[in-house]
């Protein structure tokens, strides 16, 4: 087995790195702050809003962390899959297994890493959808990966919660990954465990999984 040690590097340092410390630093660019709406005849819909925990396509799409965590993911699960290990030919099967069992490894701290957020002596569980959806191109091959990841955001219309949306994605994944037939059986379950590894954790935790929600704390700043 050869370990490529600068790919592998990198590879942990997309995949490891966690989402929330992009927020430390200087701001790429700053949306205008939308006036805030009168206390007295906005006050219910703002109370729906907040309880409100389903993905809206319209506000996940423009937000660029989202698609860093999309293109770190691609990036980093194709270098751990295609280039940080290799298994030389004729060595023992065992070895392959040893192998596989380290790439598993890898993603599903991953995955731990970017659901858990700690903050001030507490911690709360967020979905990484896009994360989930980078990773997926190199799981289960681009074109089911593709077809997942268009159909989910169209079925999302009717979920209600990030938990339905990986439950959703999860099977779909499944069932495009068996249409086509481009990767092993253990890939694709992998693929799926990784999906709902998330509401795994919401489940043994007794926590909602919930989304990224700037508005809601500038909502609760207002309402303090």
């Amino acid at each position: 087995m050869i370990v490529q040690l600068s790919l592998l590097s990198i590879a942990l340092l997309l995949l490891w790195f966690p989402r929330q410390w992009m927020r430390f630093g200087f701001k790429v660019f700053e949306l205008p702050s939308l006036p805030p709406p009168p206390p007295s005849d906005d006050s219910v819909p703002n109370t729906r809003d907040l309880r409100d925990i389903s993905l809206k396509s319209k506000k996940e799409f423009v937000k660029l962390r989202n698609w860093i965590d999309l293109f770190r993911a691609l990036a980093g699960g194709f270098a751990i899959w295609m280039g940080a290990f290799e298994v030389i030919p004729g060595e023992a099967k065992t070895i392959g297994t040893q192998v596989f069992a380290m790439q598993c490894a890898i993603l599903v701290i991953s995955i731990f890493i970017q659901t858990v957020r700690f903050t001030q002596g507490n911690f709360t569980l967020v979905a990484p959808v896009f994360f989930l959806l980078g990773l997926s191109f190199s799981l289960i091959g681009w074109q089911a990966a593709l077809f997942a990841c268009v159909a989910v955001w169209i079925i999302n219309r009717v979920l209600g919660s990030p938990s339905a949306f990986l439950f959703v994605f999860a099977a779909l994944e499944g069932a495009f990954g068996l249409m086509l037939r481009r990767v092993s059986l253990s890939m694709m379950l992998l693929a799926i465990f990784l999906a709902i590894f998330p509401v795994i954790i919401s489940a043994m935790t007794n926590r909602r999984l919930v989304r990224i929600n700037k508005p809601q704390k500038k909502q609760r700043k207002r309402s303090e």
